[in-house]
C-alpha cells in the first residue's frame, strides 16, 4: 500500500490536468504606415537616343569685323538687330531633334529637343510599413472533461484516525459546475490496512483567483 501512496502522491502534482485542447478566437488588427523616402539621380545616362526628325529655321549670318579690336556691347547687339532685319543676311539650318529615353528601376523618362539632355529626377518612393497585433482569446466551449489523480491525507473523527490516501477518477465540468467518480485506495493507519474507496463529486466554482 505504501507503493500505492507514494504513485499517489507523485501523480498529485499533475491534479486537475484536462484531456482537451483548448481553442481560441484571434483578432488582428493592422496599422499601416506609409513613408515618402526621395531618391535622387543627378546626370543619369541615358539608356537610349536617336534623331526623330528635322526642322528648319532662319538664324542670321554671323560677320566678324576682324580688322578692329571693337567689344563694344552696344554695338555687337546693334549689329545683331541689322542682321535681323536683313532677311537677305539669313542662313536656313535645319536642326536635328533628338529622343533620349532614361530608364532605371524607379523610373521611365523621355526628353526631346536639340542636343537635349535630363540634368536631374527625384523619385518620391511610397514605402508602407504594416505593424500586425493578433490577440488571441480562449473560447470556452462550457464543456471540458478532465482525467484526474490525486493524492492526500483525510483526517476521521468517528476514529481518530488520519487516512492516507490515493485515487484516480474522471470529472465533467459544465460551465461552473463539475461532477466526478473517483476511486482508489485508503491506508488505515491504526488497522494498519488498505482498502478500495469510491467516490462521487459534485463542485460548483464560486471564485476564481
Amino acid at each position: 500500500m505504501a507503493a500505492v501512496f507514494a504513485l499517489g502522491a507523485l501523480c498529485g502534482f499533475f491534479i486537475d490536468k484536462g484531456i482537451y485542447q483548448p481553442t481560441y478566437d484571434e483578432k488582428v488588427a493592422r496599422d499601416t504606415v506609409i513613408v515618402h523616402d526621395t531618391v535622387p539621380d543627378i546626370n543619369p545616362t541615358p539608356k537610349d537616343s536617336a534623331t526623330i526628325k528635322y526642322i528648319t529655321r532662319f538664324l542670321p549670318i554671323s560677320k566678324r569685323d576682324t580688322s578692329s579690336r571693337v567689344d563694344d556691347h552696344f554695338r555687337e547687339v546693334t549689329k545683331m538687330m541689322e542682321h535681323l532685319a536683313d532677311t537677305s543676311k539669313m542662313i536656313a539650318v535645319e536642326i536635328p531633334i533628338e529622343s533620349k529615353h532614361y530608364q532605371s528601376k524607379d523610373y521611365d523618362a523621355w526628353v526631346s529637343g536639340y542636343e537635349p539632355s535630363l540634368d536631374s529626377i527625384k523619385v518620391y518612393k511610397e514605402t508602407q510599413y504594416i505593424t500586425e497585433t493578433i490577440t488571441k482569446t480562449v473560447k470556452d466551449k462550457g464543456k471540458h472533461f478532465f482525467l484526474d489523480v490525486g493524492a492526500g491525507c483525510e483526517y476521521q473523527f468517528n476514529t481518530k484516525a488520519a487516512v492516507p490516501f490515493a485515487e484516480l477518477g474522471a470529472r465533467l465540468k459544465i460551465g461552473k459546475v463539475g461532477i466526478g467518480a473517483y476511486g482508489g485506495y485508503a491506508h488505515d493507519i491504526k488497522e494498519n490496512k488498505a482498502s478500495p474507496i469510491v467516490k462521487a463529486k459534485v463542485t460548483y466554482d464560486i471564485m476564481c483567483f
